[in-house]
């Protein structure tokens, strides 16, 4: 099943991770919706399932973003809310998730 069909009504997304991104050590594809984070994996060759996380924005607490510089740089987002979620990955992904997400709750 495609990742449209997990949206909701009226829901738009705002950002897709161009490159996965790591939350509890697996890796997963990530989109930033004006309502949610979704993390989106689909697992199996051929008993195919797919592992969904999703929280919403408006019940986001706190966002804290790290940079790690070295031969690879990466970064980390810990976001706040209803659960607490660590994002790692890419620099230049992590940041630019970053941004959208800090625009999209001081809408809120």
């Amino acid at each position: 099943m495609p990742l449209r069909d997990y949206l909701v009504p009226e829901e738009q997304i705002k950002f897709i991770c161009k490159r996965d991104i790591e939350y509890a050590n697996k890796k997963y594809f990530l989109v930033i919706t004006n309502k949610r984070i979704l993390l989106y994996k689909e697992r199996g060759i051929l008993n195919k399932s797919e592992d969904i996380i999703c929280e919403k924005l408006e019940r986001l607490g706190g966002l804290e973003y790290k940079e790690k510089r070295g031969l690879f740089d990466l970064a980390k987002i810990s976001i706040t809310g209803g659960m607490k979620i660590d994002i790692k990955g890419p620099t230049e992904e992590v940041k630019s998730m970053f941004q959208v997400l800090e625009c999209l709750v001081n809408l809120k």
